[in-house]
């Protein structure tokens, strides 16, 4: 083979591993775009059943075809504190079997199917000519995917077959026999391109056409292993405690499986039998299904040996990433109490938009809780006149402030991801929800502002106005209810009790108005104190206006949702919630009633008088 010969099939080797990283990717990203419901029902439904976790972290993986980007992603869910490391475990755990996927496929290139699986990309190709965004637009780009796959795999099995006429080239790589050396080179290469699928598609290629003995490349297989790990390793940087440990536990976990098979390969070798011979013996013919086959055994195995030792891998975990030095105090000399931060988004997920998006909706679902505090504060402090929590109240606005921008940063970044039609409607919406719930906020403090003024000025309110405000403050707790369950849940059902509540709110206003009126002409109220008391029972109208808005938006998406995750039916138990509710709301209501049916004529008159 001439020097120009060599270097052109080099080209074709880099061609047909570019077009193979290039497969999988869009494979597992636009399987995850069309499975992105799935996916958000499998994380909500993590436990501390390790049995539940591994399923989990293997039909993730499976479907996003990198268990470096799951474990990644478990990264970033330990470090917003909404797993915990035992859970934690068991995810990766799992996802170092679904990875094992991603080899069973490429050992489909030896079975001569490679020429009809190509074909994909053609009828991929064909599919991405529908409407952008479609569900059958990601199907075909995930078809096209597959097809990528085998077409570089084809390319760089083919490259390879031209090496293996190079005799110095063949000889040095099966002269290679140091399991040492194999086993650093497989570690190093892999967190070199941190890539354990190109690395395995690699060997197989090298496999398949003769270039390594399969005992070889079962050493570098171990080391892959722990090659992949480096991904974990980098995005536990600058994280919390328990992140950085969540990163040792998946280093643990494939440095014992590489230990025990070492061991297991290495006895086999001292009785003249070794694995490559075993692996010839169950699956004859076939060195991509062997190797494939030897890395769904490792991480199967190694599972099955650790899954009852999880609170034993943590706790060495721990040992491995100890607490930080702390002062006699008891206070973490390197960390700074910081109020601004987020509870359950992390830039990590932007790796699987659709757990992002599930996790931002819970960050404003919390925003949202923390708006409502500030509205009982508020209500609380102006029907006492008291400004007690007044400190408290600033450190939630200043929460509240510094949630609005990174929750509007974050839906940016998420926008720009390829995630689904229904996707981007919702995060259109949630960029409004989240600017509502930062003026319910501004609202709120506006309310405590009229409380600061009637504590410097002496403003007394009635006893009949406090009893009016906080009825009106009934009425809006109330509202807040069904519009968050409405929201969490995404249930359209529920937008009647909404309108129902805010028309309630609104007609508290204007009876409001009209007892404010009466209690002027009877010189009751002073117009200092009428004064803020129009004020105050405005902005708690405003502050129902928003919170509707917010049930409002669910319109955007709710009505294209896939029915098998979202589609909520209403039980006849939450029939009986709802009617025990509406009793309740009778009882609330009856001093509003009194009010309109004894007094609103001649009140309407004194309107008009005035």
């Amino acid at each position: 083979m001439s020097a120009f010969e060599i270097i052109e099939n080099v080209f074709l080797f880099l061609a047909g591993l570019g077009v193979f990283l290039y497969g999988i990717q869009s494979l597992g990203d636009n399987l995850e775009t069309v499975a992105g419901d799935k996916l958000r029902i499998m994380f909500n439904k993590i436990s501390n059943n390790r049995f539940m976790g591994v399923g989990i972290g293997a039909g993730v993986t499976a479907l996003i075809q990198s268990s470096s980007a799951t474990t990644v992603m478990v990264v970033g869910f330990v470090n917003a504190g909404i797993m915990t490391l035992t859970q934690a475990t068991s995810v990766i755990m799992g996802a170092n079997i679904g990875t094992t996927i991603t080899a069973q496929i490429m050992s489909l290139e030896a079975l001569n199917v490679t020429i009809y699986i190509s074909a994909l990309t053609c009828v991929g190709a064909f599919m991405l000519m529908s409407a952008k965004g479609s569900k059958i637009y990601k199907i075909g780009a995930a078809l096209l995917g597959l097809g990528m796959i085998f077409v570089g795999l084809h390319l760089m099995s083919t490259t390879m077959g031209q090496f293996k006429e190079l005799e110095a080239f063949k000889n040095f790589l099966q002269s290679t026999d140091n399991a040492f050396v194999l086993f650093i080179f497989g570690a190093l290469f892999t967190a070199l391109i941190q890539s354990s699928s190109a690395a395995t598609g690699i060997l197989i290629a090298m496999g398949s056409n003769g270039l390594m003995v399969i005992d070889s490349i079962i050493w570098v297989i171990l080391g892959v292993n722990i090659g992949t790990c480096i991904t974990a390793v980098l995005a536990a940087i600058g994280t919390s405690t328990n992140a950085k440990r969540t990163a040792a536990i998946h280093l643990i976990f494939n440095v014992f499986g590489s230990i025990f098979f070492a061991i297991i390969i290495s006895c086999m070798q001292a009785g003249n039998y070794s694995m490559g011979t075993m692996l010839e013996t169950l699956f004859p013919g076939n060195v991509a299904t062997q190797l494939a086959m030897f890395h769904t055994f490792f991480n199967v195995i190694t599972t099955l040996l650790l899954l009852g030792f999880i609170k034993q891998i943590v706790q060495l975990a721990t040992l491995c990433v100890p607490d930080k030095r702390r002062t006699k105090k008891g206070v973490d000399i390197s960390d700074k109490v910081e109020v601004e931060t987020l509870k359950f988004i992390d830039e990590r997920m932007l790796n699987t938009p659709a757990i992002a998006i599930a996790q931002v909706k819970k960050e404003i679902l919390y925003m949202f809780e923390l708006a409502k505090f500030n509205f009982d504060r508020a209500m609380n402090s102006i029907c006492k006149k008291t400004l007690s929590e007044k400190e408290d109240f600033e450190t939630t606005e200043k929460q509240l402030n510094f949630l609005n921008r990174a929750i509007a940063g974050y839906l940016v970044k998420i926008s720009s991801l390829d995630i689904s039609f229904r996707d981007e409607l919702m995060i259109g919406s949630l960029y409004h929800v989240v600017s509502d719930i930062e003026r319910i906020g501004d609202y709120a403090e506006n309310i405590v502002e009229y409380t600061q003024k009637s504590v410097e000025e002496n403003i007394e309110f009635s006893e009949d106005a406090i009893k009016e405000i906080k009825l009106m403050t009934q009425s809006t707790i109330n509202l807040y209810e069904n519009v968050y369950e409405a929201f969490s849940k995404c249930d359209l059902s529920m937008l009647d009790d909404v309108n129902k509540y805010e028309n309630e709110v609104d007609e508290w206003k204007r009876i409001l108005n009209i007892r404010h009126v009466e209690r002027l002409n009877q010189g009751i109220c002073s117009p200092a104190s009428g004064a803020v008391f129009l004020s105050l029972i405005s902005n708690m109208e405003r502050i129902g206006d928003h919170m509707t808005n917010i049930a409002n938006s669910i319109k955007d998406y709710a009505k294209i949702q896939n029915k098998s995750v979202d589609a909520k039916i209403i039980s006849g138990t939450d029939m009986k919630k709802k009617k025990d509710k509406n009793k309740d709301d009778k009882d609330i209501k009856k001093d509003s009633n009194d009010i309109k049916n004894q007094e609103l004529k001649e009140e309407e008159n004194s309107t008009v008088n005035e």
